[in-house]
């Protein structure tokens, strides 16, 4: 095997790596070789900007209407609260898309378009249905009365009731002239069955745990928890990952399938692209990990 070649599946373990490193099950054990190939926790998000951790306070975040926020300890919601020991606990009794915000104050998010967030919806009433987050950004309309609108918002990224995810914007294609203007951070959610922009009556009630909210310069973090749900909805349809099937490989990239406990396979393209640039193709989702896109 020529160096070049074991570089690239090095380059390949480590990335695939990612997704154990964002909290799902050891879904790769057998092809992460060595513990040094594993990324940290928090991969991408070295220097980012944290929008919210919760230790002290509720770090800026408001909610209108029927929603309330508290503070919870990881030791009441120790799967919800994913860093420090304090954890954000919105509730909602009747409100029909609760959604919370914050100044985004002197944080250049020109500079940090990546969103990640780490969430855990509690059951909701009268649906089973899987719980839709989606990030807005707002600025200063031109009016004297200190309205907002909206500038931009991300696609809804949906996690199943009663279990933890981590939510996430890759607003990098957002101009950045108005990222710079923008002046408030919101992150909504909503039953995954309905339409929120329908103008229907609809009524969430129920409770979120939210962690972990950050802007990074790195699409990685984006990449990461895009690779994780990704695998988390594989598995939940097809049961644990057990193997890799390696079909092709070269210098620059593998192509294979992933095998699954009911026998499924998924197939997988994997690129290496350039200096720490990556791209993952898999169920209909395509994933850029590294931290060389910016």
């Amino acid at each position: 095997m020529t160096p070049e070649l074991s570089s690239g599946r090095a380059s390949r373990r480590r990335v695939l790596s990612s997704l154990a490193a964002v909290g799902v099950s050891p879904l790769l054990g057998s092809v992460t070789s060595t513990a040094a190939d594993a990324e940290s926790t928090d991969s991408g998000l070295t220097d980012a900007l944290s929008l919210g951790t919760f230790e002290s306070g509720l770090d800026g975040w408001e909610a209108d209407g029927e929603v309330r926020l508290s503070r919870t300890a990881r030791t009441d919601r120790p799967v919800a609260v994913t860093e420090g020991e304090y954890g954000l606990d919105a509730s909602a009794d009747g409100e029909s898309v609760p959604a919370i915000s914050r100044p985004v104050g002197a944080f250049d998010l020109a500079a940090s378009p990546h969103f990640v967030a780490d969430v855990a919806p509690g059951r909701v009433e009268e649906t089973d249905a899987r719980v839709a987050f989606r990030f807005r950004l707002y600025r200063p309309a031109d009016s004297l009365d200190g309205d907002l609108e909206p500038v931009a918002e991300s696609d809804p990224v949906a996690v199943r009731q009663a279990t933890s995810g981590r939510v996430f914007w890759d607003a990098g294609d957002v101009d950045w002239s108005l990222l710079d203007a923008v002046s408030r951070l919101e992150l909504e959610w909503y039953p995954a069955d309905r339409d929120p922009d329908s103008g229907d009556d609809l009524a969430y009630r129920g409770g979120v745990v939210l962690d972990a909210i950050r802007a990074t310069d790195s699409v990685d973090a984006v990449g990461s928890a895009r690779l994780a749900a990704t695998f988390r909805d594989l598995q939940f349809d097809h049961g644990v990952y057990e193997r890799t099937e390696v079909t092709a490989a070269s210098e620059t990239g593998e192509e294979g399938e992933f095998v699954f406990a009911d026998g499924a396979t998924v197939h997988y393209r994997f690129e290496k692209l350039g200096d720490d640039r990556f791209r993952l193709a898999l169920a209909g989702t395509e994933v850029k990990l590294g931290g060389g896109w910016s």
